[in-house]
């Protein structure tokens, strides 16, 4: 969906690209970097047959997550590997819907970024999610 409509909600929002995000290409997302959040909306071709966004696509909206967090990681490579990531699916999410993430940092360590994060539409959580994301500021990525 190509859309350059603005978010509906205060913030600092800055427009940017998830690229090469394989198969379930996000596109462009809406990132606030003061408040560790980032939102898109939601397209045809984010959905499953039945008008929902497909699991597959909110799985990789949410391993992004470390974008919103990396100004409270202190210095983070640009590539930052997922280690694992974990999503609990809790509501479906309509075509035309704003969806957004909100990160929280639990814990930094040399190699590793602990993060969890909850997706909400409006003021409902539809997915919450934990990850682990390998740390390669010392290693020059």
């Amino acid at each position: 969906m190509t859309d350059d409509r603005h978010p509906p909600f205060p913030g600092d929002w800055e427009r940017t690209e998830l690229s090469n995000t394989g198969a379930w290409t996000v596109g462009h997302v809406w990132l606030d970097r003061t408040q560790g959040r980032y939102c898109m909306l939601v397209g045809p071709e984010h959905c499953n047959a039945f008008g929902t966004m497909h699991g597959g696509a909110m799985a990789t909206f949410v391993d992004a997550q470390v974008v919103a967090v990396r100004p409270y990681t202190g210095e983070v490579a640009n590539h930052t590997p997922t280690v694992t990531l974990s999503v609990d699916y809790l509501a479906g999410v309509r075509v035309g819907s704003w969806v957004m993430l909100t990160a929280t940092v639990l814990r930094t360590t040399r190699t590793m970024i602990f993060s969890q994060a909850l997706v909400t539409v409006e003021d409902a959580v539809v997915a919450r999610t934990n990850a682990i994301y390998r740390n390669n500021a010392d290693k020059g990525a």
